[in-house]
């Protein structure tokens, strides 16, 4: 990005003479008129008009080519790298709920899996199939699968030029649900790096009661997500041990994972910049502890950015079963690009607490990450003085 935007600088300020100059408005007082010199002779020709928009979408669009490489526009089979302290339930690895499931294991697996994203789909609906006589066109299928050895990864993320995209599920997501929203958010956002999945042990289990009662659901994956930090730390420290610097995306309870891990790695390596920007979705999260680590945090990644609401039901549930604020809800940080999305959430038909895969918010998402400033991005307003964000997303 900091390509990008020296090139744009450097081609403004060379060959269009220096940046345009702000005209006044019809409105401003007028100047006092010039004094005229008769002229003599024939008169000289009068310059074209300098159009700054047409040189810049030049320059732009030889960039954009550059850097558009992986086509999305027709139905694709995604490869989406596994990571994940999911306990085996066969023998090898793989890619459906019959190999991994919501228990913890105490190492770590590594694969890849090939995800059918078909072109049909709405953006944030996923509608899998296992019939491989279905369009592939209309639903999303799990292609393929391999097992990986650690160093298989990392050896891989290494070879690509661009920022792997790491994304961490939320709460009670099971494995084959995972796996197809990263694709998904990949696919919509057509990024063009790696995707890597950060899977942890969430899912109800499967016994009846498991399913119906939320509570029980709940205490097990916090308690899973908890005891994940440890192995969430080691990818991080793997991603420093290899000089990789990745875009980190995080939802709901995964925060209990990644949060505390960054925290821990911030600390004892304070300038390792191994996230570029941090893209954090309703943060199932206590609010003050929240602003603690992301004062710790914001020194190793170059930004961070927050969506909140205060439409998420899941976490009015939250705060109260823990008996405190969630930063999920809303919670202002001065070092924090806070932005409230109330207003284009629509919880009518669910609880709100997964807008982060919606057209909407990954419209946005795809501006942090050409590394547009909020004030610049489309449909970012400033918040009232004192309140509980930075900025509203609007509709």
């Amino acid at each position: 990005m900091k390509f990008v935007s020296l090139m744009m600088c450097v081609f403004l300020l060379n060959s269009c003479g220096g940046l345009p100059t702000k005209i006044s408005s019809p409105f401003a007082k007028p100047d006092a008129a010039p004094t005229v010199t008769p002229i003599t002779g024939p008169a000289p020709e009068a310059p074209l008009p300098r159009h700054v928009d047409d040189e810049f979408q030049k320059t732009l669009s030889k960039i954009w080519g550059n850097y558009f490489i992986e086509n999305y526009s027709d139905t694709r089979a995604l490869d989406v790298l596994v990571i994940t302290n999911r306990k085996l339930k066969s023998a090898t690895f793989g890619c459906s709920n019959d190999q991994l499931g919501v228990e913890r294991d105490e190492g770590v697996h590594f694969g890849i899996c090939k995800i059918n994203v078909p072109k049909n789909h709405s953006t944030g609906l996923i509608r899998l199939t296992k019939d491989n006589r279905q369009s592939s066109h209309d639903f999303f299928k799990i292609l393929n699968s391999r097992n990986l050895t650690e160093a298989a990864v990392f050896d891989y993320l290494k070879k690509s030029e661009r920022y792997p995209l790491v994304f961490v599920h939320g709460f009670n997501v099971r494995y084959e649900d995972a796996l197809l929203r990263a694709a998904q958010i990949a696919y919509d956002l057509k990024y063009q790096g790696p995707i890597v999945l950060y899977s942890w042990p969430a899912g109800a289990k499967d016994g009846f009661l498991d399913e119906k009662i939320i509570t029980r659901t709940y205490d097990h994956n916090l308690k899973n997500a908890q005891d994940s930090t440890a192995r969430f730390k080691e990818f991080l420290n793997q991603l420093n041990a290899n000089h990789l610097t990745v875009n980190l995306v995080v939802h709901s309870m995964g925060h209990q994972v990644a949060l505390p891990a960054l925290r821990d790695f911030s600390v004892q390596n304070p300038d390792a910049k191994i996230i570029n920007e941090l893209i954090l979705n309703a943060p199932d999260f206590e609010a003050d502890e929240f602003i603690n680590i992301a004062a710790a945090v914001k020194d190793n990644t170059k930004r961070i950015t927050i969506y909140c609401s205060y439409n998420d039901r899941a976490m009015t549930v939250s705060e109260i079963y823990n008996k405190n604020p969630r930063f999920g809800a809303c919670a202002f940080s001065e070092s924090i690009d806070s932005i409230n999305v109330s207003l284009v959430d629509a919880p009518a038909l669910g609880l709100g607490h997964g807008y982060y895969s919606s057209r909407a918010i990954l419209g946005d998402v795809f501006q942090v990450l050409l590394g547009i400033e909020a004030e610049k991005r489309l449909f970012i307003k400033k918040s009232e003085p004192n309140s509980t964000e930075k900025y509203f997303l609007r509709q």
